[in-house]
């Protein structure tokens, strides 16, 4: 089963909205994920989930990703140490495994998608989630490199749109290799810039 959700401007509502406006947002609480694909395409004849062409984020990112994981796993075992002796190495049986394991299944499931209509994004293997957004809605695209990106040749790229709430599955793709991520705000910027916004 899969939940569908729309965002549209003005959906996410303000003062004095309240529940029917967030009922709204829910076009499918429960579905099928086999129908998945037409009622994407129902909503959105633009795409096409089934001929969709995924991308994968840089070769490297799970080597990124595992360092966050092992840190704080040592850190987890550490205090484990300390609270317990000896008995709280046994913490680092299980926080060090599980935090590479989850590292791998995060970034294997990172992967984005772009055209001139719609860009893409999927993330998550427990709560998967997959966000698309319609090009003509882009408000703003945005590139980052942090200091551990810049030493790896990465970057991210985020994507605001109209209607996106705070708490929305953003585009925001991390993991990209530098040149890659220039060259899709690139695209993005052109194919929003020349698009006509309406609400």
């Amino acid at each position: 089963r899969v939940a569908v959700r729309v965002e549209t401007a003005g959906g996410a509502g303000g003062p004095g909205t309240g529940a029917a406006t967030r009922e709204r947002e829910w076009v499918a609480p429960i579905l099928r994920r086999s129908a998945l694909p037409d009622l994407v395409t129902q909503m959105l004849p633009e795409v096409d989930l089934g001929r969709t062409q995924w991308r994968p984020v840089h070769p490297r990112a799970f080597a990124r990703a595992v360092k966050g994981g092992l840190g704080a796993a040592a850190a987890i075992s550490a205090i484990g140490a300390l609270a317990a002796g000896w008995a709280g190495i046994l913490v680092a049986v299980v926080t060090i495994p599980w935090s590479v394991f989850a590292a791998r299944q995060h970034v294997r499931h990172l992967a984005w998608a772009a055209d001139d209509q719609v860009v893409m994004f999927r993330s998550g293997w427990l709560w998967r989630r997959l966000t698309v957004a319609r090009v003509a809605k882009i408000q703003a695209v945005t590139v980052a490199q942090s200091p551990f990106d810049r030493r790896t040749g990465m970057g991210r790229i985020r994507v605001d749109t109209a209607g996106a709430s705070e708490r929305s599955h953003r585009v925001d793709v991390p993991y990209l290799p530098w040149d890659v991520a220039l060259e899709l705000r690139q695209h993005l910027a052109a194919r929003a810039a020349s698009t006509v916004f309406r609400w």
